[in-house]
This record gives C-alpha cells, structure tokens and sequence, in this order.
C-alpha cells in the first residue's frame, strides 16, 4: 500500500513536471510568434524611416557660391546645407527605438515566483530521496532564483552540498539559511552543523 502511495507520487510529480515543460514550451513557441509578428509589422515602416534622402544638390547651371546668392525662395539656409553635407557623409543609422518586448531568451531570470518555487522545493525534494542530489541542487537553485526569501530551499541545498563533502557551499547555505530565517525552530540543529563543519 504503501508502495502504490509512493508510486502514485511518483507519477503525479512526474506528470506535473511535463505538463509544466509543455506548458514552458507553448508559452515559448507562443512569444517567439509573437515576436516575429511584431518584427514583420514593425520592419517596413523602420525601412521606410531609414532610406537615406538625397542631399539638395545646386542645379548644374550654378555653382555653390551662386546658388546661395540667387533666389532665396528656393535657396537653403547655409546651416542647413552644412548639416545636408554632414548627414550624407555619415553613414545612415536606425533610429533608437524602445523596445517594449524582450528578446526571446533574455528576459529577467529573476523575478518572482512562489508558485513555482515552491514547485521546485517539491520536485527538488522527490530528486533528493531518489537519489539524485545534482538534480535535487538544480531544482532547489532554481527556488531561490525565483523566491530570493525562501529558506527551505537554503536548508535542503546544504544537505545537499553536505552529502557531496562540498563543505564550503554546505556551509555558505547553512549560513543564508539562518540570515533568511532568523527564528528558525532548527537554528540551534543548524547552527551546531555550521560549528563541526567549520572545525
């Protein structure tokens, strides 16, 4: 009995786990389409805005001298022909444009998320009593990541760390732990880990 409660959750994590990779990869298919739609949109009216305009030219006739000094209706001010003369020898550049979508793949890993930490802290934890401790230590960095003020992900990465005789990061977690969560009900148990792990 027992054994079908712990295979049950087994296979309810697992599920939960693919729907949530699925779920990862619509959501991802869905930004990039989103994406590529904007840029298709968005492209033509940034060509449009980047040819170059031809610089006024003086008509054959007349030299620059005498193209200043004739009719002033259709003559151009003096600045405006040395800032012509300046635009059509540098090269034509793309306007500044904020972009108000990220790129796919470089938007802020930070920002947070309980839901899915806490997700990470369960998935975290069935790695960890299979056996699996790098794949526990991903999950669990991956909590922190999304939740920059949950303990138990602190506390179970220095577990981890401790197994793999990783004292230095067994330690530097303990140490966050008990920072993050200064009225833990374990911090005498922590506390007395750090001090034989320091000696």
């Amino acid at each position: 009995m027992i054994a079908n409660a712990i295979e049950s959750l087994r296979e309810r994590h697992m599920r939960q786990e693919s729907h949530r990779k699925a779920h990862a990869g619509l959501l991802a298919i869905v930004v990039v389409a989103a994406f590529t739609l904007l840029v298709a949109a968005v492209r033509p009216a940034v060509a449009q805005d980047q040819q170059p305009q031809p610089p006024a030219q003086a008509p054959a006739s007349q030299t620059p001298s005498q193209s200043s000094a004739g009719d002033s209706k259709s003559a151009t001010p003096p600045d405006a022909k040395q800032s012509d003369a300046k635009a059509s020898d540098s090269k034509p550049t793309a306007p500044k444009q904020s972009n108000p979508l990220p790129m796919p793949g470089t938007e802020d890993k930070s920002t947070y998320d309980p839901f899915h930490a806490q997700q990470d802290v369960e998935v975290g934890e069935f790695y960890l009593h299979r056996g699996d401790i790098d794949g526990a230590i991903a999950r669990f960095e991956d909590a922190i990541r999304l939740r920059d003020n949950f303990a138990r992900p602190r506390l179970l990465l220095a577990e981890c760390y401790e197994k793999k005789h990783q004292t230095a990061k067994a330690l530097k977690y303990y140490r966050e732990y008990l920072k993050v969560f200064p009225d833990a009900p374990d911090r005498k148990k922590v506390e007395k880990k750090i001090e034989k792990l320091s000696s």
